[in-house]
């Protein structure tokens, strides 16, 4: 499936597949999923649905916070830095283990996030003047519910880490 054919088909054009609202997103297990196997779910179902991964999820991932402009927001498996590992620790915002580094996504652009997957956060966000905190599931996931909520965001695909991954979560195309 092309651009022109998300834009043309997009989860906007369904409904959802758990309540039945206008479903505004995509959800698939892994990233660049076969379009069929994409299931759309209206913003409350992918809240819910983000909570559970995340909850679950025994990995440790960089977290990068929802960006405009981009079309997908997935998980991708790759190896953390070690300078980025030390930082996951206790969770800010609750005290309990953290699993993940959530980073803010300011400068972040269709254009350049390529450069991120490729250089890295820390030559990219971090000198774009992002910051990062460790969070444990739950509340990575309630900060992503909560981007989301706040933000004129369309994703035609989201999917989170699962199981013992280890990787980075940002918002791209391809």
């Amino acid at each position: 499936m092309g651009l022109f054919d998300f834009l043309k088909w997009g989860p906007r054009k369904k409904q959802c597949a758990r309540c039945g609202q206008q479903a505004a997103h995509g959800y698939s297990q892994v990233a660049e999923s076969d379009p069929k196997q994409i299931t759309p779910l209206c913003l409350a179902c992918l809240i819910e649905q983000l909570r559970s991964d995340y909850v679950e999820f025994r990995g440790h991932a960089v977290v990068i916070a929802p960006a405009a402009g981009l079309p997908c927001y997935v998980f991708r498996e790759q190896n953390i830095s070690p300078s980025l590992l030390q930082q996951i620790d206790v969770c800010a915002d609750c005290k309990a283990q953290a699993r993940c580094l959530w980073m803010h996504s300011q400068g972040l652009t269709i254009e350049n996030f390529g450069d991120v997957l490729e250089k890295g956060p820390e030559q990219t966000l971090f000198a774009w003047g992002n910051v990062a905190e460790s969070l444990c599931g739950t509340c990575t996931a309630a900060r992503i519910g909560k981007d989301l909520q706040g933000g004129n965001f369309e994703f035609f695909e989201v999917c989170s880490p699962h199981d013992r991954q280890e990787g980075l979560v940002l918002p791209m195309a391809y």
